[in-house]
């Protein structure tokens, strides 16, 4: 038997991890994992779990059954060392599953991993903390920064939307300098990303690659709820890049600068990362079980 452990958010996601926890271990130990199921109870311990569980002799891979925040936590934890992630989606977007080829949902993704190899990816840099997807200012954040729990619980994305259209009325575009391959830019929003996706199936950086040791910024240089609505239906849309108040640059580090009230988002997260901000790739790699090309 190959030895694991599996950390998951017992709350996590419209259907919660803890009810899942049966269905998704079946077929992980059907595959040939000896699985030890080990529960979060609060922000940063998936984190301190997945480092106890790298620093054992033996265990090959540690499953993490959440959304992506849990996801990024558990990362954290093993950057660096020879224990693999297995994504276990089961939050409400589950972006990094797409961004692997693992189906979005916990139990589908279980039959899948058995048969999954581990593979090296990058992993962003938000100052001291990782990221796998994106580290994003500007709108988005606000909204993350605003949005309720349990209100996403009950409502999934129905959520996100109704706390995305309230703030967009209320926002008041603040410039963020954003300094990057010896250039400064003033932006209302920036993405800078380590995957092409953002929020599900949205493109937002197509190119970007979380092998090739790039990062993809984009840069949103539009003002105002009328500007914003425009990129927000050109991005739905897939013709964002189109625009001629956007820009998406190929980079491995840049610095992100910005009012006080500036929020970050780190993989759908708010954090209280302060500004200036860099960002670049960490040193480290992190092994991740994925499909074959």
């Amino acid at each position: 038997m190959r030895r694991a452990v599996l950390i998951y958010n017992p709350t996590s996601g419209r259907q919660a991890s803890d009810r899942l926890l049966p269905a998704v271990v079946e077929p992980l130990r059907a595959a040939g994992f000896e699985i030890e199921p080990l529960p979060t109870r609060g922000p940063g311990d998936a984190t301190r779990l997945a480092r106890r569980a790298a620093a054992q002799a033996g265990i090959e891979v540690a499953f993490a059954m959440g959304g992506d925040g849990t996801l990024r936590e558990v990362a954290a934890g093993l950057l660096g060392s020879d224990v693999a992630l297995g994504p276990l989606p089961a939050g409400t977007a589950n972006v990094l599953a797409l961004a692997c080829g693992l189906p979005r949902e916990a139990r589908a993704a279980a039959r899948v991993l058995g048969d999954c190899t581990p593979q090296s990816i990058d992993v962003g840099m938000a100052g001291e903390v990782p990221f796998l997807m994106l580290t994003s200012c500007g709108l988005d954040a606000e909204v993350m920064a605003h949005q309720d729990d349990r209100l996403k619980r009950r409502l999934g994305r129905g959520a996100f939307v109704r706390t995305a259209l309230s703030r967009w009325w209320s926002y008041a575009y603040p410039e963020i300098v954003v300094r990057l391959g010896g250039r400064t830019q003033r932006v209302t929003l920036v993405a800078v990303c380590n995957i092409p996706y953002y929020g599900g199936r949205i493109r937002m950086a197509p190119g970007a690659d979380f092998r090739d040791q790039r990062l993809d910024c984009v840069l949103f240089r539009g003002r105002g709820r009328a500007a914003t609505l425009g990129f927000v239906r050109d991005l739905a849309w897939g013709r964002h890049l189109r625009r001629g108040d956007v820009e998406v640059v190929s980079t491995r580090e840049v610095e992100i600068a910005g009012p006080p009230e500036l929020k970050v988002q780190v993989d759908g997260d708010s954090l209280p990362l302060e500004s200036p901000l860099a960002i670049g790739l960490a040193r480290e790699r992190l092994r991740v079980l994925l499909p074959a090309p």
